[in-house]
C-alpha cells in the first residue's frame, strides 16, 4: 500500500498500519518515484491531494485503486457513524454533536480534530466526523448512519476548479444511503432541501416547517422538534453562540442527537454549556472602547457575511483577504454597519475590485491592517457627541481570513 502525503493524516494512517504490521510506503511530492507504484495495489491519498494530481493519473494507468483516508478507515470501522458536511458551520456543528453525545464517549474528528483512522485504532463505538468536499470526493463505499448537509455555496474552486465538481463532491455523501439511514438537510436552502437520496429525510429551518415535513424549527427562544408522532419543545434562551447561522448549526445538532436517541432533557441541559470554538467570532479583548473579535475560521464569503450579520447594531471594521477560492464579495458593500474594509493577502486587489466601495484599504500584512482598522475605529468614536457616547454602539475591529 502507498500512502501519499506526509501531513497529519498521512502519518496517522502510516502509524495505524505500523501497529497492525501492514506493509506500506509513505511518499509525497518530494520523494515519490513512479516505480513506487510497482509495489502496491492501493494508494491512500491525503485530503489536500487534488483529483488532477499526477498520482491519480499514474495509478489509473496501472489500474491501481486510489482512495482517501476516510474511505480507508471506513472499510475498517464497525461503529455508529455520523458525518457532517457543508460549506460553512461544519466544525461548530461537529463539536456540538460531540457534546450532545458525550456520554457515549464519541470519537470526534475527520476534517476537524483527529484523522478518522484513530477511531479505528481506538475501537471507538461512535464517531462524529466533519468531512470536507476533498475527503468526500475520494470515497467509494462510505455510508454513514446519519449524514448532515448544512448549506452549499461556492468554495474551494482552487481545488475543484469547477462549481459542478464541488457540488458533486458534497452530494456524494448521500449517494449510497438507503431507507435505514438518515439525511438531515437545511430546509431554508433549496439546493439542499432537494437533495436526492433514498435515506429518511429530516429538515431544520429558521421558519416553521410545513406540516408534511419532519424535523426541527426555531420559534423565539425555543426549538420545536416535529415528527409525525410527537412534538417536543427545547429551550435555547441560554445558547451562547451568536448569529442565525449558529442557530442553524444548533438545530442540525439537536436533530442529530435526537435521532441518535439522546433524551430531550439531556439535550436541553447541555445547550447552555456549549461554547464557541476558537477563531469563530471569538471575542479577544476591548481596547479604548473597541471590541476585537477573531473570526479567522471564516474562509468563505458566506461565512464572512454571517459573521457580519451577527452584529447588526455594531460598527464593524472588517479585515479579510488571502487566496481567492471562489464566491462574490460584492454584497459586503450593502452592509451599512461595515465602516471600513481592510484587505490583505495574495488576492487583495481582486477582492477589492469585487466590492467597489470607497471605504476599502489595502494592507501589506495583518498587523498593518489591525493598526489601520483600530485607528479608523478610534477616529469614528471621537466624532460622536459626548452626550450620546454611551448610547452609540461600540466600534469593532474584526480580523478575518477569507
Amino acid at each position: 500500500m502507498l500512502i501519499y502525503g506526509k501531513g497529519k493524516t498521512g502519518k496517522s494512517v502510516s502509524n495505524y498500519m505500523d501497529t497492525r504490521s501492514i506493509p506500506h510506503i509513505i511518499r509525497d511530492d518530494n520523494d515519490f518515484r513512479e516505480e513506487d507504484l510497482e509495489k502496491v495495489n492501493t494508494v491512500v491519498v491525503s485530503p489536500g491531494i487534488p483529483f488532477y494530481h499526477k498520482i491519480y493519473k499514474l495509478a489509473r494507468k496501472r489500474e491501481i485503486e486510489v482512495i482517501g483516508d476516510i474511505e480507508y478507515a471506513y472499510r475498517l470501522y464497525k461503529g455508529y457513524l455520523i458525518a457532517i458536511t457543508g460549506t460553512d458551520g461544519k466544525s461548530t456543528t461537529t463539536h456540538i454533536i460531540g457534546q450532545f453525545l458525550k456520554d457515549r464517549d464519541p470519537f470526534v474528528g475527520g476534517n476537524y480534530g483527529e484523522p478518522f483512522i484513530n477511531a479505528v485504532k481506538e475501537n471507538r463505538k461512535v464517531a462524529v466526523l466533519e468531512l470536507s468536499s476533498f475527503q468526500i470526493y475520494s470515497t467509494k463505499t462510505f455510508k454513514p448512519n446519519i449524514a448532515v448537509l448544512l448549506n452549499i455555496d461556492v468554495d474551494h474552486l482552487d481545488w475543484h476548479r469547477r462549481k459542478s465538481h464541488y457540488l458533486l463532491s458534497k452530494f456524494k455523501i448521500f449517494k449510497r444511503l438507503d431507507k435505514k439511514n438518515t439525511a438531515i438537510l437545511n430546509f431554508d436552502q433549496e439546493i439542499v432541501r432537494n437533495t436526492k437520496t433514498r435515506a429518511k429525510k429530516y429538515y431544520f429551518s429558521v421558519e416553521r416547517l410545513p406540516s408534511r415535513y419532519e424535523g426541527v424549527y426555531s420559534c423565539g427562544n425555543s426549538l420545536i422538534i416535529k415528527t409525525h408522532r410527537k412534538i417536543n419543545r427545547i429551550d435555547i434562551s441560554d445558547f451562547k453562540l451568536k448569529g442565525i447561522h449558529n442557530i442553524q448549526n444548533l438545530m442540525a445538532s439537536v436533530l442529530t442527537a435526537f435521532i441518535s436517541g439522546v433524551p430531550i432533557e439531556e439535550i436541553e441541559k447541555k445547550i447552555p454549556q456549549i461554547k464557541p470554538l476558537p477563531y469563530r467570532n471569538q471575542y479577544i479583548k476591548s481596547v479604548n472602547g473597541i471590541d476585537f473579535y477573531n473570526d479567522s475560521k471564516s474562509t468563505t464569503v458566506q461565512s464572512v457575511l454571517k459573521a457580519v450579520e451577527s452584529f447588526p447594531d455594531r460598527n464593524i471594521y472588517l479585515i479579510l483577504g488571502g487566496t481567492y477560492k471562489g464566491g462574490d464579495f460584492s454584497p459586503l458593500k450593502n452592509y451599512r454597519n461595515i465602516k471600513g474594509i481592510f484587505i490583505i493577502g495574495k488576492d487583495k486587489r481582486l477582492i477589492k475590485s469585487m466590492i467597489k466601495d470607497k471605504n476599502i484599504f489595502l494592507s501589506k500584512s495583518l498587523e498593518e491592517a489591525i493598526k489601520k482598522a483600530e485607528k479608523k475605529a478610534e477616529a469614528k468614536a471621537e466624532k460622536k457627541p459626548a452626550a450620546k457616547a454611551k448610547a452609540e454602539p461600540k466600534a469593532k475591529a474584526e480580523p478575518k481570513e477569507a
